[in-house]
């Protein structure tokens, strides 16, 4: 915390008067961008965990186009030693980055509430990946054990909408329209995502169960309809959340540079 002495003119023409000393608060609002010091730090903080998520984002890309074209191939992983360990430093590489990204974003800016955000899909993500571990040394009944296993296979997903929506609030904090639109586009994707499959399947049950002969082209039409709507959500989640990302460095580096 430095000091700053401000001099008016009537102390100019006289040396001998002591100073007036004036703190420079870190909390002080800056007048063009209405950002504290502090602020502007934990923003930039938190576009260096972008680019490392954004990163993680870049790898998961190349592992799934490295994917298909061994699928494509019909390559056993198991019998490439090569491609195995690709993969799997691929994997370890995107969760630590995943890790340290995520883990910066924990400070972001208390008035802009993605803070709360964070912090709870941080929490409740480290819970649904180690959880699933602890279980099978817990002295826990049949009917609780598969309670909490669907439980740690569900949060992940209320993790990312929590996440995402800590987006949002950081692009309207920033007042980037552009970066809140991203986000809200990659969430309501996501939510999509989720239940698209699930309506599939419902009313493949229906159909199954209902005892009428329901022709077969109309169960084709509905598993291609959510095959295809999932595909294409997932296309509109990763372009918008990759957008996301990137103009929201974009604008915190202008907002840092005072432009």
């Amino acid at each position: 915390m430095g000091l700053t002495l401000y001099f008016s003119g009537d102390e100019m023409s006289n040396p001998y008067q002591a100073p007036i000393i004036a703190e420079n608060n870190p909390n002080q609002l800056n007048a063009v961008h209405e950002y504290s010091a502090a602020e502007i730090s934990q923003l930039n903080r938190c576009r260096m965990g972008a680019g490392l998520l954004l990163f993680v984002y870049c790898l998961i890309i190349i592992a799934f186009i490295c994917g298909a074209i061994a699928a494509g191939l019909q390559l056993n992983p198991r019998e490439n030693a090569a491609f195995l360990k690709v993969l799997i430093g691929f994997s370890v590489l995107a969760a630590i980055c995943s890790l340290i990204g995520n883990g910066m974003l924990l400070f972001s800016p208390e008035r802009s509430g993605a803070k709360q955000l964070f912090v709870i899909s941080f929490v409740l993500g480290i819970i649904s990946n180690v959880g699933p571990m602890i279980i099978p040394f817990l002295s826990i009944n049949i009917g609780l054990n598969i309670l909490t296993t669907f439980l740690f296979g569900v949060t992940p997903f209320f993790c990312l909408i929590l996440f995402l929506t800590g987006w949002i609030r950081l692009g309207n904090f920033i007042h980037s329209e552009t970066v809140a639109a991203k986000m809200k586009r990659a969430r309501t994707a996501f939510c999509i995502l989720i239940i698209l499959p699930f309506i599939a399947f419902g009313l493949g049950a229906v159909l199954t169960f209902s005892g009428s002969n329901v022709p077969t082209g109309l169960k084709v039409l509905i598993m291609g309809t959510a095959v295809i709507g999932t595909l294409v959500s997932a296309a509109i989640f990763s372009i918008n959340y990759g957008n996301g990302l990137t103009l929201f460095r974009k604008a915190v580096t202008s907002i840092s540079q005072g432009d």
